[in-house]
């Protein structure tokens, strides 16, 4: 029993001890730490910007590769080397030209004749023209005259030598043939009478005998060509002589045609259709010249631009192509910077925007430029989706150099003389999705809806429910 009222003293005790304790220390401090305690910012006016922030690197704003246009050819000249300083319209290299020029050359000539050609049809003809052509006319038809007596001459050897088998003539050659047979027999007995004389062979009965002989058997030989008459080479002949000469006739008569026809343009003038195809002529002589211009004017590079030559990738002698071009023209007084910007925040880059360049190599120097472009096609870097975006950067003293490394802020949006607050005394109500803060209102923070404009990382623009110098408060509790 004794034990069992101990050990409710002890009860009593500790529940008296418990609610001293929490009356008089724990209910305190909570009671403090449940008092509001206020951090306070006045509103103010400034230009608020929102930037997007890229790395990259300086580079030539216009770098040229050239290449000959000319297919093919030996590279002749290479006037400059790396390094080199040139002008705009300075010649850099050139190829063989030799045969251009020709071609050149060719061309021009060919031009002047065209040109001559309708310049002589255009041309009305002079008396003198029109005295040569009807001179050409009576010539061509005195030929006529002369190839027709020509034709007759060999038509009449023809029939001469058809009528040579003729009756009359077979009766002279047969009297001629007994004439010559009574001469060898008168000379034989002349001859027999000597002929046992030593030196017969010396006497006139020996070379009477010959002669007599050798007329006989001539005029057995004409008896007998009579007797079978012309052969066949001979009738072959005379005809061939009749053929040629007909066909002199028919030149001379096309020579009488052509030659009025001369005379008839002279009179009537060049044709509508003639002049058109000699002006055609004259503009394809000029074309061909034209392009022999070109092809020679491409076998030259010439500088488009100030510049320096970066790369050098020819030599004299060797064939002119490849895949690399012929020289690489850099003007390094105009610098460039390309960065890439992630896909996320390109809808917020334009054309125009202004940068801030923070270049690594050059700290502290304030340098500005402009977005010049934006590639219209993305690029995968380190894994990630971003489009190139170039930056100009604006004239300054700074000594800039093509590979430096830059960071670039681009301006996307900027707002000036707006009222500003820091993002973190701006609070959302997560039902009505309402923007407020705490307004101070005779030292006691109010609710205060508000509507704002651009953000970023640190401020907000605030349109409406507060004004430059009020006093905002963020509230917490101790």
């Amino acid at each position: 029993m004794r034990t069992f009222l101990i050990a409710l003293v002890l009860l009593i005790l500790l529940a008296v001890g418990g609610w001293f304790g929490y009356q008089n220390y724990w209910l305190p401090r909570q009671t403090v730490a449940a008092k509001p305690h206020y951090i306070t910012m006045q509103a103010r006016r400034d230009t608020l910007a929102s930037t997007i922030s890229a790395t990259g690197n300086l580079e030539a704003a216009a770098q040229v590769s050239l290449a000959f246009r000319s297919a093919g050819g030996r590279v002749g000249h290479v006037l400059v080397s790396e390094g080199q300083r040139v002008t705009k319209g300075q010649r850099l290299a050139e190829l063989e030209t030799t045969d251009l020029t020709l071609a050149l050359a060719q061309a021009k000539v060919n031009l002047e004749i065209s040109q001559a050609q309708l310049e002589k049809l255009q041309t009305p003809p002079t008396s003198s023209d029109l005295a040569v052509a009807r001179a050409a006319v009576d010539v061509a038809e005195a030929s006529v005259t002369g190839a027709q007596s020509m034709v007759n001459s060999a038509q009449a050897g023809y029939n001469q030598l058809l009528a040579s088998t003729s009756a009359d003539q077979k009766t002279v050659d047969e009297a001629q043939l007994r004439q010559a047979e009574a001469k060898v027999t008168q000379a034989q007995h002349a001859y027999n009478d000597v002929k046992g004389l030593p030196n017969v062979g010396a006497l006139p009965q020996s070379v009477q005998l010959e002669q007599a002989t050798l007329a006989l058997e001539a005029a057995r030989a004409q008896a007998a060509v009579i007797e079978q008459g012309p052969n066949q080479a001979q009738v072959a002949a005379a005809l061939n002589q009749i053929a040629q000469a007909q066909v002199g006739v028919h030149q001379a008569q096309s020579n009488v045609v052509t030659a009025k026809s001369r005379l008839q343009t002279l009179l009537d003038g060049p044709k509508k259709a003639d002049v058109e195809i000699a002006e055609a002529q004259v503009r394809q002589t000029q074309l061909a010249q034209l392009q022999a211009q070109n092809n020679l004017s491409n076998a030259q590079l010439i500088a488009p631009r100030d510049g320096i030559i970066s790369q050098v990738n020819i030599h004299e002698g060797e064939m002119a192509g490849g895949a690399q071009p012929a020289l690489v023209l850099t003007d390094l007084a105009s610098l460039q910077m390309k960065v890439f910007v992630d896909e996320i925040d390109m809808h917020q880059v334009q054309v125009g925007q202004r940068a801030q360049l923070s270049v690594d190599a050059l700290p502290g120097e304030q340098i500005t430029g402009k977005v010049t472009d934006i590639s219209p096609t993305a690029n995968r870097v380190s894994g990630v989706i971003a489009y190139e975006v170039t930056i100009l950067p604006d004239a300054t003293q700074a000594a800039l150099r093509a590979g430096m490394s830059a960071t670039a802020l681009i301006t996307t949006a900027q707002v000036k003389d707006a009222v500003l607050l820091p993002n973190r005394f701006i609070q959302i109500d997560h039902q009505t999705k309402q923007a407020f803060v705490y307004k101070m209102v005779n030292d006691q923070p109010v609710v205060q809806t508000i509507q704002f404009g651009l953000r970023t990382d640190n401020d907000s623009q605030v349109l409406t429910g507060l004004a430059a110098g009020d006093q905002v408060a963020l509230v917490t509790l101790h």
